[in-house]
């Protein structure tokens, strides 16, 4: 029995030792095993925000508010109020429809000049008192698109001087959210009758692509080819259609007094 047992402390002896120098082996630097990965943050969908801007108050540009209505969507209308209501532009009472629908209305300059040929009183005419006739008529402005896009650091004066929170520029692509210069603030070049919708859906779908931005279209007449830059009531139409769904996915429509946000100045004579 004595020598069973002294076989059984041997071996018991043997294991003990193989167990601390697994033990050794581990303390000694042997990898331990990785735990799993956790799950792959999924990223969430790029803002893009997309401004709907129509320049210079053209009286057929009152043909889309049905379209902008039925789609629960408001655009930017830049008037120059030197000639609302003449046989071409739209009327002061047309003007106030658009602006109940919830759509924004904006100066644009009283007679349409290029600001930058213009300084002291006569710029600040052509700016003060288009936005003082837009807040006699019942609008409260605080958007502005400069003539022609043409800007320099007189007119952003200009435009600080009169109460306005921002100036839109043509032509200089998509913008950043915020804007990377309120009063300086980048559109895509002016629709034409030759831009195919295509064309346009293309410029929102690049942002969406390239982590978000905002898109500010130009518009000026909706007709059928009765002027280089129009676009037809059904293209507009279709780009509404196109643009619903993608508001689920972070694409919304928007005017600039929504992107740009501030208070809304007094006016301010010239």
């Amino acid at each position: 029995m004595s020598k069973n047992r002294a076989r059984i402390s041997v071996v018991a002896v043997i294991v003990l030792l193989m167990a601390l120098g697994s033990t050794a082996l581990v303390s000694a630097g042997k990898p331990t095993p990785t735990p799993p990965p956790g799950p792959t943050r999924t990223p969430g969908p790029s803002v893009v925000y997309v401004t709907i801007g129509f320049d210079d108050g053209y009286a057929d540009q009152y043909t889309v508010r049905a379209s902008l209505a039925a789609h629960n969507m408001h655009a930017t209308f830049y008037v120059n109020t030197g000639v609302v209501g003449d046989s071409v532009h739209l009327t002061w009472a047309q003007l106030t429809d658009l602006y109940t629908d919830g759509n924004e209305i904006g100066g644009h300059g009283l007679t349409h000049a290029n600001l930058k040929n213009l300084k002291g009183a006569a710029l600040r005419q052509e700016v003060c008192t288009d936005r003082v006739n837009l807040f006699n008529h019942g609008f409260q402005p605080t958007s502005f698109a400069y003539p022609f896009g043409n800007y320099n650091s007189n007119t952003i004066q200009a435009l600080k001087d009169c109460g306005y929170n921002s100036g839109r520029t043509v032509s200089m692509g998509p913008d950043t959210i915020p804007s990377h210069d309120p009063y300086a603030t980048w559109a895509m070049p002016s629709v034409k009758n030759s831009t195919s919708l295509a064309t346009i859906e293309g410029w929102i779908a690049q942002a969406e692509q390239s982590g978000g931005g905002w898109v500010q279209l130009v518009l000026h007449h909706v007709c059928d080819n009765c002027d280089v830059y129009s676009i037809t009531a059904t293209n507009f139409s279709t780009l509404l259609d196109w643009l619903q769904p993608r508001a689920a996915s972070g694409t919304l429509v928007k005017t600039v007094s929504e992107v740009i946000g501030g208070a809304v100045k007094p006016p301010v004579a010239p």
